[in-house]
């Protein structure tokens, strides 16, 4: 359901709701992405504060995005399987989302500062 929410959020709840709701939704937000930051620097302390926060961040469009783009339509389904050129267009959801991150993650080390 999270994920669901995810990738629904910007596309479509973020454009229905007054001003004062979504700044209470943003608010909710960045506090979660805070949280989550603070979770990930206790697993990889190496992460700065600032990198953690970045990290957590592009955890949470990933997801939403992958999601989507993971439970593709009937008609999808079938342009699939109709040419076989377009299946490295389907994604796994589990393991892209742990490749996308992986490297995220490891670009977030190297990077000084």
């Amino acid at each position: 359901m999270l994920c669901e929410l995810g990738s629904a959020s910007a596309a479509v709840l973020e454009h229905n709701v007054s001003a004062a709701v979504a700044a209470r939704f943003k608010h909710a937000a960045l506090a979660d992405t805070v949280a989550l930051a603070q979770l990930v620097r206790r697993v990889v302390p190496e992460l700065t504060e600032a990198a953690a926060q970045r990290f957590a961040a592009a955890t949470v469009l990933v997801t939403g995005s992958l999601w989507a783009y993971s439970r593709p339509s009937p008609a999808m389904l079938a342009a699939y399987e109709a040419d076989p050129a377009l299946a490295a267009m389907r994604l796994d959801f589990g393991d892209t989302v742990r490749d996308l991150l992986a490297t995220l993650l490891a670009g977030l080390l190297a990077r000084p500062g």
